[in-house]
């Protein structure tokens, strides 16, 4: 439910936002080590995450969001 929006996207959008997210969180929230996973530079995986977190409308900065969002990806 709370990862609906980004959800959707992804079925109907190219690239992917979930992957990005879920490595994201892995590395909890290290945008270097999340870039290099993904093969990506660190400017597009700023734009990814800027996108996610409009799709969301939540700020992937905020600890309680990042704790939800884990939650809602098991």
């Amino acid at each position: 439910r709370a990862i609906g929006p980004l959800r959707e996207h992804d079925r109907t959008s190219r690239p992917p936002l979930l992957p990005t997210l879920q490595a994201y969180l892995a590395h909890a929230g290290r945008k270097a080590e999340t870039a290099r996973e993904l093969h990506l530079n660190r400017q597009t995986l700023y734009n990814r995450l800027a996108r996610i977190g409009e799709l969301l409308g939540t700020d992937l900065d905020d600890p309680q969001t990042v704790l939800a969002l884990s939650l809602a990806l098991r």
